[in-house]
């Protein structure tokens, strides 16, 4: 647990136990996906009883606001302090995720609100808190040095998909999360399982707490530094007896 986990589950435990006293949620984030698993961890430790909901601005979010409510309390997707940003530029441009994130703390946006940087050909939708969404429509001109029109995402445009999924094939001697890790990634069986005892693998957006965790389909799993995949399938043995999966994989 480092000190940023402590400062958030102080932030955390104070709107909990407040919950109870306001008509309206209180908001934590945006939150990565360490600090989502810590909450949830909190949260699912059997202590809270509260109303609560993850939202990062649209369905399948990474980066997310958690809000934290009194029980019949409702959680609207409105109520998030989330704006939505729609940053224009020639499609003669690629610009990457690094240049978008760059260029917004360029100008003094803090890391932590900025959510999801979702890019197309031409434009690309960035989630922020809403305390700073004049400020960015008001100074944001360039992305590098591409010239940019930023306007407030209406809904007119496609929402972005910013992931891109290759199926793949694999065989393990084990449904062991440190054996299917090992087979996605180019990491030995040892190196899988360093990054999950080092808190950098999550299973289902929770970091992963054994090397032996069993994998299932239907399970997401995330390794820093490396990326995500989901579990789609088994489907059968080897003559070897080693089990063949299906995942897809985010590129």
């Amino acid at each position: 647990m480092t000190g940023e986990d402590n400062i958030l589950l102080a932030r955390l435990h104070d709107a909990v136990l407040n919950a109870g006293k306001r008509q309206f949620p209180a908001f934590l984030g945006f939150l990565n996906e360490h600090e989502i698993s810590v909450a949830l961890r909190y949260i699912n430790s059997g202590a809270v009883t509260v109303n609560y909901r993850f939202f990062g601005g649209c369905n399948g979010s990474e980066r997310c606001f958690l809000a934290i409510a009194g029980k019949g309390v409702d959680i609207e997707d409105y109520y998030f302090p989330i704006s939505a940003i729609c940053i224009r530029y020639k499609k003669d441009f690629k610009l990457s995720h690094r240049d978008f994130l760059g260029s917004l703390m360029g100008l003094g946006i803090k890391r932590e609100t900025v959510g999801d940087i979702l890019i197309s050909d031409g434009y690309a939708v960035v989630f922020v808190k809403s305390d700073v969404e004049k400020y960015i429509l008001s100074q944001l001109t360039k992305i590098g040095s591409v010239g940019v029109d930023v306007s407030l995402w209406d809904g007119s445009t496609l929402l972005p998909i910013d992931k891109k999924i290759i199926e793949v094939n694999i065989t393990v001697a084990s449904a062991r999360l440190d054996s299917v890790v090992s087979a996605v990634y180019p990491l030995s069986r040892e190196r899988s399982a360093a990054a999950i005892r080092q808190g950098l693998v999550f299973v289902n957006g929770i970091s992963a707490d054994s090397v032996s965790r069993t994998v299932k389909p239907g399970d997401k799993i995330s390794v820093r530094g490396n990326g995500k995949f989901l579990v789609s399938d088994f489907f059968g043995t080897t003559k070897k007896g080693r089990l063949k999966l299906t995942v897809e994989k985010y590129i």
